[in-house]
């Protein structure tokens, strides 16, 4: 008995298809999850990007309302203080003409108020110069030169002096005679660190303008302190992320012109630091001028990559934030890669714990494969052993007791064809013999008959002969009745006694042949048995 434990495998086999399939599934399950986390992965990083941008922006934006809204209440404060002292001026010169007014009379006013400075304005043709000052360089300043003619602040202080209709525009305070400007630098003086707060009042009856001013540091050094840039500052060094925060005007951008106007003051970078920029930039920024829309994108500075958004505000400035997006997707992207590594890693371990596992099975399908291959040659002897436990091992079992049965029915069956051999042998030399003897009887009977038969007529003709002699003729014609009767009766039994031994050998004959064929079929069973192995 031989016990199956392999086979050698063969090309394109249902291991290879299976750990082929399986290989693909991998690479597959692989690829798309890379694809899938590098597009998830990189979106989450851009909206997270974006949410710390606007989160920066929002909280500048809030200094900027809580700062405008104290500095709007200061300039309140002053407003009202050179309106009261604009009146007061007036309420001093009286009726004066201008050329009654001298210069020194406007500085001993000036020291009594408390203020930087007085200047006079009077309409010299289309213009509007200054005549009379306490400051030298104020004297013959032009608004009309310095300004331009379409600029609102020429305009509206054209309009106070000829007593038309004031409408307030970009100035802090306008009522019927008296226009106050927001705090600005001056635009007579060198010093750009001081910061003025300029009134203009005129009184009817008046043909000049008075322009009372006082020096407005406390609103600069407010702003300095808690305004925009003390956030921005806070916001840099309480956020590593952040590169560079600052307030944009897109105006200036858009009109470099815009810079070197005295009033309104207008500059590109309004607060903080504009270091991180580039021609690209400008042109967002003139773009955000005509179409104020958030817009980000993201540079490549130092070797590495910055997040710049540029976010618009209600008051036409923007808010440009740059953030290390280098530094905020490495945790992201590192998560990423680890996540990719252990999923890869649970496929390949799946992978391999799979085809092992296949190859058990494929290994126990080949040894049961075997046997039948060998029970399709006819070698009944071939057992499967496939070792633990599982389906494949009942099937061999199974394969293991059919093979049994098959063994011991044909075992069974070569048993009972030796008999039909040995009986169909015997048969045939008895039907051999039986017929030689049975041709003998037949052929000595049937002599035996016809002899008896002939003797039997003879007697009777001779017998008719004497009796046709005799006198009495009815009596005889009975007798010769008799004797035809006699006489059919032994040609009858001689002709029953030929048939019976003609059917007789003709019987023996097929048995004979019967025999024959028994015996052939006997012979080709055990020729077909040969080719088994019990």
């Amino acid at each position: 008995m031989t016990r199956i434990e392999g086979r050698k495998e063969r090309k394109n086999t249902l291991r290879q298809q299976f750990v082929f399939r399986m290989l693909i599934v991998l690479l597959t399950i692989s690829g798309l999850s890379s694809i899938f986390q590098y597009y998830y992965l990189g979106n989450q990083i851009d909206n997270n990007v974006k949410k710390e941008a606007i989160k920066i922006a929002y909280s500048i934006e809030q200094g900027i309302h809580e700062t405008n809204s104290a500095s709007r209440a200061i300039e309140k404060q002053l407003d009202l203080r050179l309106k009261v002292i604009a009146q007061r001026i007036s309420d001093r010169l009286g009726t004066k003409m201008i050329d009654d007014i001298t210069n020194e009379e406007l500085k001993l006013i000036s020291e009594d108020f408390d203020i930087a400075g007085i200047t006079i304005f009077a309409q010299q043709e289309d213009d509007i110069i200054g005549v009379k000052s306490t400051t030298p360089s104020d004297i013959g300043f032009s608004f009309k030169k310095t300004l331009g003619a379409e600029n609102e602040a020429f305009m509206g202080i054209s309009n106070l002096l000829n007593g038309k209709e004031i409408i307030q525009g970009t100035e802090s305070y306008v009522d019927q005679n008296t226009i106050i400007l927001y705090t600005s630098q001056s635009g007579s003086k060198q010093d750009e660190t001081s910061l003025y707060k300029y009134a203009y009042y005129h009184e009817e009856g008046q043909d000049y303008v008075i322009n009372p001013y006082i020096e407005a540091n406390e609103v600069y050094q407010f702003t300095q302190g808690v305004g925009p840039n003390n956030w921005i500052e806070k916001v840099l060094k309480t956020n590593s992320l952040a590169k560079e925060v600052a307030v944009l005007d897109p105006r200036v951008y858009t009109d470099p012109s815009l810079a070197e106007k005295m009033y309104p003051p207008l500059q590109k970078v309004v607060y903080g630091e504009f270091n991180l920029s580039s021609s690209k930039d400008e042109d967002i920024l003139v773009s955000l001028a005509k179409n104020p829309e958030e817009t980000a994108y993201i540079t490549e500075i130092d070797s590495k990559k910055i997040y710049k958004m540029f976010i618009p505000m209600d008051d036409g400035k923007v808010i440009f934030v740059a953030l290390d997006y280098t530094a905020m997707s490495l945790p992201v992207r590192k998560m990423s890669t680890f996540l990719l590594i252990t999923s890869f890693i649970s496929l390949l371990a799946m992978f391999i714990l799979s085809t092992q596992f296949f190859n058990l099975i494929y290994k126990n399908i080949q040894i049961i494969i075997a046997q039948i291959k060998k029970l399709e040659l006819g070698d009944f002897t071939a057992r499967s052993e496939v070792k633990g436990k599982g389906e494949l091992a009942d099937l061999s079992v199974s394969t293991n007791h059919m093979t049994e049965t098959l063994n011991k029915v044909l075992r069974e069956t070569a048993k009972e064809a030796s008999k039909v051999q040995r009986m169909s042998l015997g048969l045939k030399e008895e039907a051999d013999e039986s017929v030689e003897k049975v041709y003998d009887l037949s052929i000595e009977l049937t002599s035996k008959a016809r002899e008896d038969a002939y003797n039997i007529s003879d007697f009777l003709e001779l017998l008719e002969e004497k009796i046709k002699n005799l006198p009495n003729e009815k009596d005889i014609k009975h007798i010769l009745l008799k004797i035809e009767e006699i006489r059919l009766i032994s040609d009858n039994r001689s002709e029953s006694t030929t048939d019976i031994t003609i059917t007789l050998s003709d019987l023996l004959k097929s048995l004979q042949h019967q025999s024959d064929e028994l015996s052939e079929i006997s012979s080709k069973l055990f020729e077909n048995m040969d080719k088994f192995k019990l």
